[in-house]
């Protein structure tokens, strides 16, 4: 039987194995290596696995997923437990839902479930979405396909979180012409040529979006500029960086026509990094009877996750992990241990027969 203790145990082995996107296999080994300790049958890819045991085919299928990798980070406390909070990188984003699968693992081995039960542990959630681990899966094997619902573990503090918002990257684009800064006429500021555009995405604020019942917002924001020249050289180039979170609902060309418009024909425009937005499933009935059985709160999920993945292959998906939202890439993450217990219980008391 699988106890607290365990869980903590578990977590604390997770935290301690840097796994910064791009350098998963040291906790793919470890995930391996837990999963033939139990007998289960398994699939690895690169520094992603699935983890299976045989299908009955008189039960649905629920699959628990979650990424191994972490954004980048510092931790003063790496895997000390302090005023029962576990510290360290990726506790709450999101190792503690890792440990929780782990400790499903261990429960329900050898043990009758309601369920087919698949576990999925995969790579580089935190980088572009083309480098995404969980995509060759999808791609390559159909057993993820088997699904009627799967839980990504992601923070979520035990609050159902249902559809998420997808995300686009564009790059908007302003060329003038180079000159001497002490003779500006004689050149063309890019910089400048901005500046309508820039204050029409400042005044873009915020835009309430309801789908299937559901309030998402959706907001635009410069991040990141680059240009071309030096202090003293009126720049012939300037390129802002816009993410653009939109609802679900919008596909991503309806997401690329609202940038192009804010632009108004001012700039050229290159799309970078496209992320659909996510499925919101409150018609599954699987997931209508979890949500009931323990009363859960039902939130929308205001980000993007491998949900929107999910749903491009017809997959029903939701957000469910004991992770803090809050902590998530931050210094000195943290995740109350009472949060990975309730996680644990609802689950372990769903798949109870």
């Amino acid at each position: 039987m699988t106890t607290i203790q365990n869980l903590v145990n578990y977590l604390i082995d997770l935290i301690n194995i840097p796994s910064v996107i791009g350098n998963e296999k040291d906790i793919a080994d470890y995930i391996e290596n837990f999963t033939k300790n139990l007998n289960y049958n398994y699939i690895r890819h690169n520094n992603s696995l699935i983890v299976y045991q045989e299908f009955e085919p008189t039960k649905k299928t629920l699959c628990l997923l979650g990424h191994l990798d972490t954004v980048p980070g510092e931790n003063d406390f790496t895997g000390q437990v302090i005023d029962s909070k576990v510290y360290g990188l990726g506790a709450s984003d999101m190792k503690s839902g890792l440990a929780v699968m782990m400790g499903l693992m261990d429960e329900y081995k050898g043990k009758n479930s309601r369920f087919n039960l698949i576990y999925v542990f995969y790579e580089k959630e935190e980088g572009p979405y083309k480098e995404n681990g969980l995509e060759p899966l999808l791609n390559e094997y159909e057993i993820i396909q088997k699904s009627d619902l799967v839980f990504a573990l992601e923070p979520t503090n035990n609050t159902v979180q249902v559809g998420c918002l997808g995300t686009l990257h564009a790059s908007i684009i302003f060329e003038g012409k180079r000159a001497h800064s002490a003779r500006p006429w004689q050149g063309e500021n890019a910089i400048h040529k901005a500046a309508d555009f820039l204050k029409r995405l400042a005044d873009y604020g915020i835009h309430e979006y309801e789908f299937h019942g559901m309030k998402y917002l959706e907001v635009m924001n410069a991040t990141m500029v680059e240009f071309s020249g030096g202090r003293n050289i009126i720049p012939d180039r300037f390129v802002i960086n816009v993410n653009y979170r939109f609802a679900p609902g919008k596909t991503i060309e309806q997401a690329k026509e609202d940038v192009l418009k804010l632009v108004n024909g001012e700039a050229k425009v290159e799309f970078t990094d496209l992320c659909p937005s996510g499925n919101v499933c409150l018609y599954n009935p699987i997931l209508t009877d979890f949500i009931d059985r323990f009363r859960l709160p039902v939130e929308s999920k205001q980000a993007w996750t491998d949900v929107a993945r999910l749903s491009l292959y017809g997959i029903d998906a939701v957000n469910f992990g004991p992770g803090d939202p809050a902590q998530a890439h931050q210094r000195n993450e943290y995740v109350p241990i009472e949060n990975i217990e309730k996680n644990f219980k609802i689950f372990s008391k769903f798949l109870s027969v």
